[in-house]
């Protein structure tokens, strides 16, 4: 089955069809949820509200018009991780102790013990950098740095121009920058005197 009749069946009600659009696009967006939250259960609850909206609004998805899936449903995903973290942020700052052993290439496991915790730390900087920045920079960020998207196809998904995007993506980059200036060059300086 091609995308179009997978799409045209599950709009008539075909559970089927509907399996197979959760399973071709579940891990692309439990990926950019959790990117978001950094939190598992909370990427978990995201990916079903997304795909709850997604097939309350299938009907409305007209694919005749030349729209793929993949992106109509990754908007929702964004959208629906920047409510969520709005809904839960009060007083909440998701971190995983899990991130930065995921993150931690296997060329790493050989390396200097020091330089793991010191990547380790500066990846915790960033992470609180990111939470401090508003939703929509925080987004972008991720979708350019963690998911790999170019800025047309951020563009599009969050439905602005690709200059608001290079705006948004530069403030989010200085702010990291400046969160990171102080512990990178005294972390420099430290290991020179050693």
């Amino acid at each position: 089955m091609n995308d179009i009749a997978v799409i045209q069946s599950a709009q008539e009600g075909n559970k089927e069809a509907l399996r197979l659009l959760f399973e071709d696009n579940k891990q692309r967006i439990f990926s950019l949820a959790y990117q978001y939250v950094k939190n598992a259960e909370d990427a978990e609850d995201i990916l079903q509200e997304t795909f709850i909206k997604a097939y309350k609004s299938l009907d409305k998805f007209d694919y005749r018009n030349g729209a793929s899936f993949s992106p109509w449903l990754y908007r929702i995903g964004i959208n629906c991780s920047i409510d969520y973290l709005r809904r839960h942020k009060k007083g909440k700052e998701k971190y995983s102790d899990m991130d930065d052993i995921d993150n931690i290439s296997s060329g790493d496991s050989d390396s200097d013990p020091e330089q793991t915790r010191r990547k380790r730390e500066i990846r915790e900087k960033i992470d609180h950098t990111l939470n401090r920045l508003s939703a929509r920079q925080r987004m972008i960020f991720i979708l350019r740095h963690y998911q790999q998207l170019s800025t047309k196809e951020i563009a599009e998904y969050l439905k602005c121009t690709e200059g608001s995007v290079k705006k948004q993506l530069f403030r989010a980059i200085q702010a990291i920058k400046q969160h990171l200036k102080g512990f990178i060059l005294e972390k420099d300086y430290e290991m020179q005197k050693i």
